[in-house]
């Protein structure tokens, strides 16, 4: 059976390159996002090893993914309003004192059970998610009125990976969007709620400027994803991290044959080989999530095997008769090859997939 193998090496030398670019006394503000099964890596297996770093506060995409894991986190944010839909989940998730929702519009507010406990999110600029910064005054009186507990306010930065102002535009809306909040805090009686804006890429480029705020309207998390998967997408000249994969994909052998030149392998037999060779088939293919590889493509293994085109949905072709191989060690060349992100690639891979922590 194909499996994921989590390298937990590759995990803690992630988390403490980030927590030295961050610094010592910030490492308290290392939160990990978690959503979608743990960006493919296997929720459970991802908290376990955030656990074991002391890491505290985390971020899931539902009520699902907040209840398997609730008894691992001191802080859980579900980021989005699936919560509201299945009435059982949100019952057993609003018994949590550890488990917060975000709410991204003023109707939503006037969904949640009063007490419940909250994130507001703010448009600052992406136009995605989030009230408008003008609606705040109104956000408050909704949260005061229905007697909500505000947890934190938070937006998005959508920029960290690119060159130009618009990173910069960002961090300043969202620093009028703290000080808007500090005076609403104060006019409510509200006590002041934690404040989160950047992502890996993000984080990395503002630790600096975050410092240089005044300690009230600093941010009090920096919600760290990609990075401890060992990727980042931003430009190198923004952060000389050195993060490495922490998830390869292995198959094992289902059969093998022995081809003469010119035999033409698997659907259409758009393949074809270019010499007398082994081919074996793997256990693995688009129905556990891994993209489909086309004609044309060229991808190999780990240890440098040729995977044939096209691939099947419960098995690849590929060169030589190993018993298991390694078919994806870094997600980049996969991304590359479908004009893609390595987000994409990895959350593909279907939940049911094994996995193991080496």
């Amino acid at each position: 059976m194909a499996y994921l193998q989590i390298n937990s090496q590759h995990f803690f030398s992630n988390y403490h390159q980030i927590a030295q670019f961050i610094g010592q006394e910030n490492i308290h503000k290392i939160a990990i996002v978690l959503k979608d099964n743990a960006y493919g890596h296997g929720l459970k297996e991802m908290a376990q090893l955030a656990k074991e770093a002391k890491i505290t506060t985390c971020f899931v995409k539902n009520t699902k993914e907040a209840l398997e894991i609730a008894a691992m986190f001191r802080h859980i944010t579900i980021l989005y309003p699936q919560s509201l839909e299945d009435k059982e989940a949100l019952q057993q998730c609003l018994k949590q004192d550890n488990i917060y929702f975000c709410v991204a519009s003023l109707e939503a507010l006037k969904l949640y059970p009063k007490q419940t406990k909250i994130e507001l999110e703010i448009n600052s600029g992406m136009n995605r998610n989030g009230i408008q910064a003008q609606q705040l005054q109104e956000a408050f009186e909704i949260i005061n009125k229905r007697e909500l507990e505000l947890i934190g306010v938070f937006s998005h930065n959508g920029f960290g990976d690119d060159f130009g102002s618009e990173f910069y535009t960002q961090n300043n809306e969202f620093l009028m969007v703290k000080k808007k909040v500090l005076e609403l805090c104060n006019q409510y009686s509200f006590k002041k709620p934690r404040f989160h804006f950047f992502s890996s890429s993000g984080a990395l480029r503002a630790v600096r400027y975050n410092e240089s705020l005044p300690l009230e309207l600093q941010d009090d998390l920096f919600r760290i994803g990609i990075a401890f998967y060992g990727y980042l997408c931003q430009d190198i000249r923004f952060c000389g991290l050195n993060v490495k994969p922490i998830a390869s994909l292995w198959a094992r052998k289902i059969s093998t044959y022995f081809l003469k030149k010119g035999s033409r392998i698997g659907y259409g037999g758009v393949s074809e080989t270019k010499e007398d060779t082994l081919v074996s088939s793997y256990d693995v293919g688009y129905g556990d999530g891994l993209f489909r590889l086309r004609e044309g493509m060229e991808l190999k293994t780990k240890e440098g095997f040729k995977i044939y085109p096209r691939s099947s949905m419960d098995c690849l072709s590929i060169q030589g008769d190993r018993e298991e191989l390694c078919i994806i060690e870094d997600a980049n060349p996969w991304a590359e090859a479908f004009g893609t992100i390595p987000y994409e690639i990895l959350v593909h891979l279907q939940p049911t997939i094994p996995k193991k922590i080496v």
